[in-house]
């Protein structure tokens, strides 16, 4: 493994050591890449990449990996890369401006493939294609009194995420011949049709979203090909001038209500989904900040969710919700940040009644919180489980010690919302996991590198469910390192 990766991380080093960005960004905001005027027509090339090395040992404590051809592994070591380059392009009609952009992505897998159960890129999966391609319309200064670029409309396969992605963030499944399992490069929609209307102090999204399902590409493996519409609400401050109009990284509070409605789906995959109707309701951020100056690094995030299915032989009642609360610090050295959040995912314990109860995550994904966002875990999130039938603990500590070193630990503790007595099932415990990590943005523009360190025990509920009791009492450890280019 030593050698390949020794190999890959030198190639990865030359490609950014080659690129030289000749415009570069003024402001944070701004779009990044190189950029090129012609009168009204102004174009950009852009450049994502990024390179993940990864290690497990005791895989599913202790029951091991199983790769495809039916060896099974104790202990698995892999690497992921991928590069995307993009180009996209702005012509400016007087006070409005029409735009548009195209991404392809190239990535591949390497070693001995990802650590789950039953290990879906051990077989070394190399992909290239196109992954974002849309067109869209800003109002600019059209209409001045709603503030610029008030509307934006657009259509094509691009990304699209609500709120802090606990339902809609990521389209496309990053795996089996996709690969990349972790890293996760493409997150797109497909035929998506998106009108946001970017307004202070209230903004809205209204949507029709479909999955990027390619079943024959995947061999049948892919997602349950989903066609969504729908439409977003949100009352927020801005932190940062007006950008939480269009940004959620810049909202210093917000409460925001969605309502979806899922058109189609594949039965056979997903059989609840075709004709689900979802409602949620969501608040984030320093929501007290207008008490006074101590409140400001007080901040509440907590979201609640239903989904429901009348349809006959279809019918759904499930329900997901978390609560947040969170305390910066700011007085202290390294200004240590301290939340604690509780979620709740519903499942399902009896199959012989119409009615299912199990919470189907859609599309949530990690979303723009960073870690301990909706993926839970390092370990659990990418080779255990998902966020139904699911009851949690999370507790997070983050620290900056530097503005371009963050630190910080998170501690889990999993358990099942309901136990499969029927299949000897008896304990709630399911897993405890805790993930030490850091996140360096280094000197050269574009560069952060993340390392994770991670280790997580199995309770007496998933040695059950998995049978084997007495094969599952090891301790599962992960170390991960990622270096992430973008330009």
């Amino acid at each position: 493994m030593a050698w390949r990766t020794t190999g890959v991380i030198g190639l990865f080093a030359a490609l950014i050591c080659a690129i030289n960005p000749v415009v570069a960004a003024e402001d944070e905001h701004e779009k990044a890449g190189q950029r090129f005027g012609f009168g009204d027509l102004e174009i950009g090339l852009t450049l994502d990449a990024g390179l993940g090395l990864f290690g497990v040992s005791n895989a599913q404590n202790g029951l091991g990996s199983l790769s495809s051809h039916g060896r099974r592994k104790g202990g698995r070591n892999w690497a992921e890369a991928y590069v995307t380059p993009g180009i996209d392009a702005a012509y400016f009609l007087n006070d409005t401006t029409l735009y548009g952009g195209v991404k392809v992505t190239g990535s591949a897998t390497r070693g001995d493939g990802e650590a789950q159960r039953n290990s879906v890129t051990d077989l070394r999966p190399t992909a290239f294609g196109l992954s974002e391609a849309y067109l869209g319309w800003k109002s600019g200064l059209a209409f001045t009194a709603l503030g610029e670029d008030a509307i934006d409309i657009s259509a094509g396969r691009q990304g699209f995420v609500v709120g802090d992605g606990f339902l809609i963030a990521d389209g496309t499944l990053d795996s089996f011949r996709r690969n990349n399992y972790v890293l996760g490069p493409r997150s797109a929609f497909d035929r998506t049709a998106i009108l946001r209307i970017n307004t202070e102090p209230v903004r809205a999204d209204l949507f029709h979203l479909e999955s990027n399902t390619d079943q024959q590409y995947l061999r049948g493996k892919d997602a349950a090909a989903t066609s969504l519409h729908g439409g977003n609400i949100e009352w927020f401050a801005s932190s940062h001038r007006d950008h939480g109009r269009s940004e959620y990284e810049e909202r210093q509070w917000y409460l925001g209500a969605t309502v979806l409605t899922l058109t189609d789906a594949d039965q056979a995959i997903s059989p609840r989904r075709d004709g689900m109707t979802v409602y949620a309701l969501r608040s984030g951020g320093a929501l007290l900040s207008s008490l006074g100056e101590g409140w400001q690094d007080a901040a509440l995030y907590g979201e609640i969710a239903r989904e429901r299915n009348g349809a006959t032989g279809r019918r759904l009642r499930a329900e997901a919700w978390y609560v947040e609360p969170q305390y910066t610090f700011s007085a202290l050295p390294w200004q240590p940040r301290l939340s604690y959040r509780y979620m709740h995912f519903s499942g399902d314990n009896n199959a012989n009644d119409t009615v299912e109860n199990g919470w189907d995550s859609l599309f949530s994904a990690g979303g723009p919180r960073g870690y301990g966002s909706w993926d839970l875990g390092e370990i659990y999130a990418r080779y255990v489980g998902g966020n139904s039938n699911l009851n949690s603990h999370m507790t997070h500590l983050k620290l900056q010690p530097m503005e371009d070193l963050s630190l910080g630990a998170i501690w889990y503790r999993h358990n099942f919302d309901k136990r499969d007595y029927a299949n000897g099932v008896r304990s709630e415990r399911l897993l405890d996991e805790v993930d030490v990590y850091a996140l360096w943005t280094t000197p050269l523009p574009g560069l952060s590198v993340a390392t994770v360190l991670g280790a997580a025990r199995a309770g007496d509920g998933r040695r059950q469910q998995l049978g084997t009791t007495d094969a599952t009492d090891r301790t599962t450890w992960l170390g991960q390192m990622v270096f992430s280019y973008s330009f």
